[in-house]
């Protein structure tokens, strides 16, 4: 089948437009799709305008690929307009406090500062892979549970102890990313900037600037890697889901049959302890360069290819479109909504240039640590509102508080 990609950019970006004009320019979806975009169809673009691209993609399937990132768009838009965000979304309600989240908060600044005190001057110097090898065997476990704590940005603003910890966590959290070549910190800070203004009924002008200054930021990062020089061409180049999507286009179903459905069975199975299943990332090395060092992510547009082809990739999408509906219209209903909401958006843009295992593990691991902070948790019944007596005496003692611990 060929396609023209040029097609496929100009559709898919129309998207993005259409989720504005329908839902308004606080619609959070729209800026996410924003970034599917540049990490979906930036290296597209950069090759129909003669640029470079990541080594090893197939050009000849670059039209089918594009094809399956507009199949995406479409599950997006379609899933995104038939289940709208709400208007009136605020900050959730204290409803709890939770005293072990400063502790958890600074804990992990700590931590990432011991590590980063006793690597010195090593961090300043060599590959991103040296500087890993640097940050000791806890280096990607430590990534991971930061995006469970920095989704704690709702339970850490009900006291102070909490708002200082979490603003010293993030602060140390992201020079442990610059430190290290890593840019998951990226993710979280958009995600945590357009929760922030949609809860606070800010302008989404900000969010817009913001997201302009992190991929910069990414971009520099990429660069100071040693993956190439800081340009044009860098920024469409962001991630590797055109080499991805190609290269599964190619070996699926010519060489290996689709999955159906069973990288998804697997990454359920590797949530339980002693049943690890080989990640898709290594699935790809081992037959795209068997015995290399080096990593290729994933995709999900790819792996929803791998398993059913091309009418995958919108059936996953419009079903991850509406779980992030349904979690960001529900923010303001409890703590754990609001803590999913953030969580499910960092990692299904992390996820993106990933695969569902990684975003699977992110959300149930994540729930568990939530739930872990929930079950030591204090009671804050909200006051309720005075009432009067038939003779006009107001009852009910606003400012009071019961506590009560939570079981």
């Amino acid at each position: 089948m060929t396609f023209d990609p040029w097609y496929a950019v100009l559709l898919a970006g129309l998207a993005i437009p259409v989720l504005l004009l329908v839902g308004g320019v606080r619609d959070v979806l729209a800026y996410v799709a924003a970034y599917f975009f540049l990490f979906g169809f930036g290296p597209v673009v950069s090759y129909l305008l003669g640029g470079a691209i990541y080594f090893g993609t197939n050009t000849a399937l670059i039209g089918r690929a594009a094809l399956g990132l507009l199949l995406a768009f479409a599950g997006v838009l379609v899933a995104g307009l038939l289940v709208r965000q709400r208007d009136d979304i605020a900050a959730p309600v204290a409803t709890h406090r939770f005293p072990l989240v400063p502790v958890v908060l600074a804990g992990l600044a700590l931590y990432a500062t011991t590590v980063l005190v006793l690597g010195g001057s090593s961090f300043l110097a060599g590959t991103k892979l040296d500087r890993i090898v640097v940050a000791g065997p806890g280096h990607y476990d430590y990534l991971l549970v930061e995006m469970f704590a920095c989704a704690l940005y709702y339970m850490a603003d009900g006291s102070t102890a909490g708002r200082f910890t979490y603003r010293l966590n993030f602060a140390v959290y992201v020079v442990y990313c610059l430190s290290t070549g890593e840019r998951d910190f990226v993710f979280v800070l958009f995600s945590l900037i357009l929760h922030r203004e949609l809860t606070r009924g800010g302008s989404f002008t900000r969010p817009v600037g913001y997201g302009v200054l992190l991929l910069l930021g990414a971009t520099l990062i990429f660069s100071l890697r040693g993956d190439g020089p800081a340009d044009a061409t860098q920024v469409l180049n962001q991630g590797s889901v055109l080499f991805v999507d190609t290269w599964v286009m190619t070996h699926v179903p010519s060489v290996e049959p689709f999955a159906r459905g069973a990288t998804y069975l697997h990454a359920a199975v590797n949530l339980l302890p002693g049943h690890a299943q080989p990640a898709l990332a290594q699935w790809l090395v081992d037959r795209y360069a068997p015995g290399s060092a080096s990593g290729y992510g994933f995709s999900l547009t790819g792996e929803a290819y791998l398993n059913f082809g091309l009418w995958g990739i919108p059936a996953l999408f419009a079903g991850l479109t509406v779980v992030h509906r349904l979690l960001i219209n529900r923010i303001d209903r409890a703590p754990i909504y609001a803590y999913g909401s953030l969580l499910f958006t960092v990692a299904w843009m992390y996820g993106f240039r990933g695969e569902s295992g990684s975003l699977l593990k992110t959300c149930v691991y994540g729930l568990l640590f939530y739930g872990a902070l929930r079950l030591v948790s204090i009671r804050a019944d909200i006051p309720a509102t005075p009432t009067e007596t038939p003779t006009g005496t107001p009852t009910g003692d606003p400012g009071a508080v019961r506590q009560c611990v939570s079981s």
